[in-house]
């Protein structure tokens, strides 16, 4: 039984990844689900940095740690400026000054 779980997955994910390789996929996507995947980035990223801002050893960090400040920082920053560059270097300064200072 196994075996044939192994099998159909390994056969399904084949066929998701030829599908899109080959002649039979549509060359456009609906503008429905282009509208939909602009925000794929922005989800995935958030949630991955919100878990480690938030989260130390899966307790909550205050929000006078370091790293919530430097991200809120870094947010504003972001929000600001609309640079990726000027966003790391206003955050990680802010995370160093500030672990510096707090200790």
């Amino acid at each position: 039984m196994i075996w044939a779980v192994i099998i159909l997955s390994g056969l399904l994910t084949f066929a998701a990844r030829f599908i899109m390789l080959s002649p039979l996929a549509p060359k456009s996507i609906p503008d429905a689900a282009a509208r939909v995947l602009r925000f794929v980035p922005v989800a995935v990223l958030s949630a991955i940095i919100t878990p480690s801002v938030f989260l130390s050893g899966g307790a909550a960090v205050p929000l006078w740690d370091a790293q919530v400040i430097a991200a809120a920082v870094a947010a504003a920053v972001a929000l600001i400026s609309r640079s990726v560059l000027i966003t790391l270097i206003a955050g990680m300064a802010t995370l160093w000054s500030v672990g510096y200072f707090l200790g």
